[in-house]
């Protein structure tokens, strides 16, 4: 297509867009509803954008959701679930190399060391605080069973988070520590505790507001790591650890310690479908920064190859009215690893046949009302695979920066409710 063209197309889409954003805004406002069925509830949110789930892989749930503040910022979010006690993931100490020797190496540098010595990683985050210039963990490091760095004499005050030899978790501070060390698995430094017996006892109270992970266990001993960007305004402002530490409080934390935030923040997981992870949070750096340690999240669940299931894109997405878009689907085994789809028996459907038509291609195509629809993909009459689309009148036009960071500070897009609205050919 001619530039010249492609230009012309994109200004009559846009030009759409404003006359949408001028008609809805002479009419009653409604209530924020998020994409979806949303279950983050949180008192640091004056109201939630999004939220968008998956699952990476049986066991082990990826959250991605973003919030308005009390103060009008905006914070974006990241967080992992799993439960321990199911056996489907399993939690392992990230080093460079792979090895036990002290070093700096990126997260996914740490992840792909692993994987190359046959460990199923399908997630990773970053883990204690450290020398930035030597690698040295300023916390305990147990890897494999195996302590390959004790409590640092300096810093006797500093906390742990680790799994026990048995499968359990275990927490707390050097003489927990050890007590226990001869029966650790994998466990690293924890640079404070955020709440205990499901209070918050930060002890930190300065409102420095930067990039955020915390580390939390609930009541039923399920297992939930969270992530918050920051300094990247309009995109992520950041938090206070007193903000991390309600956080992790309100999303049900019986427990939660403080993790290295900052420039070192990094949250790596594998899309389902894909076989390589990616890092789907923005390090304020700008690229990603190495570490002394990670946490990384293996499978247990081998990879058979045949179908089971679908992964479906353009996941969870916002169109203007009479929008066309075209869906794909990747197939997955029960191990979440990618499997060839099968050649027949596939069908595509919506939710609400209200919102507009799917073909058997996959060619959704918007009639112009508005609302939240579920498109939905069928093997032989069942469910593998859905995901929501919103149709949307545009509300409101903001920094493309919201969205992408590295988006030009002058582009602008279409946003509905907070949610960045897609201006897609239109029929």
């Amino acid at each position: 297509m001619k530039k010249e063209t492609w230009c012309k197309m994109k200004k009559t889409i846009f030009c759409a867009a404003a006359a949408c954003l001028a008609a809805v805004q002479i009419t009653a406002a409604v209530p924020v509803k998020a994409l979806g069925a949303p279950d983050i509830s949180t008192s640091m949110a004056a109201s939630v954008v999004n939220e968008v789930k998956t699952t990476i892989v049986p066991g082990l749930t990826q959250k991605e959701f973003s919030y308005k503040s009390s103060d009008g910022n905006r914070q974006a979010c990241f967080a992992l679930e799993f439960k321990p006690s199911e056996l489907d993931i399993s939690l392992a100490v990230g080093t460079p190399n792979d090895g036990s020797k002290i070093g700096l190496a990126t997260v996914k540098e740490q992840a792909n060391a692993a994987i190359s010595n046959g460990k199923r990683v399908v997630a990773a985050v970053n883990g204690d605080m450290y020398n930035m210039r030597t690698g040295d963990p300023w916390g305990v490091v147990v890897k494999d069973g195996k302590e390959i760095h004790k409590y640092a004499p300096i810093r006797t005050w500093w906390k742990f988070f680790g799994i026990k030899k048995d499968g359990t978790l275990i927490y707390g501070d050097r003489q927990t520590y050890e007590t226990n060390k001869g029966q650790i698995q994998q466990a690293l430094g924890i640079h404070s505790i955020l709440v205990e017996n499901g209070k918050i006892v930060n002890p930190d109270k300065s409102d420095t507001r930067a990039p955020r992970l915390a580390v939390g266990v609930r009541e039923d001993q399920s297992v939930f790591f969270v992530m918050n960007d920051g300094r990247k305004d309009p995109y992520s402002h950041g938090m206070t650890l007193e903000q991390i530490a309600q956080m992790m409080k309100d999303m049900g934390a019986v427990w939660a310690g403080n993790l290295d935030g900052g420039g070192s923040a990094t949250f790596l997981t594998r899309t389902p479908g894909d076989t390589s992870m990616t890092i789907k949070n923005h390090p304020s750096d700008g690229r990603e920064r190495r570490v002394a340690n990670s946490w990384l999240f293996l499978s247990n669940a081998k990879p058979d190859g045949n179908f089971a299931a679908a992964y479906i894109t353009p996941y969870d997405k916002s169109y203007l009215p009479r929008s066309v878009v075209q869906m794909s689907a990747k197939g997955l085994d029960r191990s979440g690893a990618p499997a060839k789809l099968p050649e027949s028996g596939l069908s595509w459907a919506l939710s609400d046949e209200s919102l507009g038509t799917i073909d058997q291609t996959g060619l959704f195509t918007s009639n112009g009302n508005v609302g939240q629809v579920q498109v939905q993909l069928l093997y032989n009459g069942s469910v593998v695979g859905s995901t929501y689309i919103e149709i949307a009148e545009p509300d409101d036009f903001v920094k493309a920066s919201t969205f992408t960071p590295s988006f030009p500070a002058e582009g602008l897009t279409a946003t509905y409710q907070g949610r960045e609205v897609i201006l897609t050919m239109r029929r």
